[in-house]
């Protein structure tokens, strides 16, 4: 194209970065670098980016835990021209099948450090079976996904120890509501009350 060009053969960077990283005594603790900046937040913090592999792994675990029971992925639309959600009507499903789909969902809401409008969620459907099959579905999912992204069914969350391998106790509203806070709706009669 009669473009001045240069052919090298080596070349040595002697400028210095002017975006250097955080020191790494301290490591990242600015909340909005971490959030706006991820990929500086996973080069700082290690715990950050095992928080995001093993996100990867469970992704990838969901899906191989609900192909084994033939459940099958798809894929619904996204974007459509009426408005859903907490205006949406009551429908009746035409599946006989087991299905799930794992995707992005977006919220008009506002955004935090503790909340984000967009995130992943999991739908799934399965026919012929009842609130006791889709516990035992959660159960076994939950006690599959430590064991294979955490290596045992005992996890700890915030220093608190939890073990899946347990069987999961199973509450009525009312009994859980009577456990922890102390109300009994079965004695309750009234709207005053």
């Amino acid at each position: 194209t009669g473009e001045k060009s240069v052919h090298v053969a080596e070349i040595t960077l002697l400028s210095k970065s002017l975006q250097i990283l955080p020191e790494k005594f301290h490591g990242l603790t600015y909340t909005d670098i971490r959030y706006r900046q991820r990929y500086v937040d996973l080069i700082m913090n290690p715990e950050v980016k095992d928080t995001f592999i093993k996100r990867s792994k469970i992704i990838k675990e969901i899906r191989n835990f609900l192909d084994g029971r033939d459940f099958m992925e798809v894929e619904t639309p996204m974007l459509v021209s009426n408005a859903g959600g907490a205006a949406a009507r009551p429908f009746e499903t035409h599946y006989n099948e087991r299905v799930y789909e794992i995707g992005r969902v977006f919220r008009n809401e506002g955004v935090d450090t503790r909340h984000n409008p967009e995130f992943t969620l999991m739908e799934l459907y399965q026919a012929y079976t009842d609130y006791e099959g889709m516990m035992e579905l959660t159960e076994s999912m939950f006690r599959y996904l430590a064991e294979k992204v955490c290596g045992s069914t005992l996890i700890s969350y915030n220093g608190t120890p939890i073990d899946l391998g347990k069987p999961f106790a199973r509450l009525t509203m009312i009994d859980a509501i009577k456990q922890y806070a102390g109300i009994d709706f079965d004695q309750v009669k009234t709207d005053e009350e």
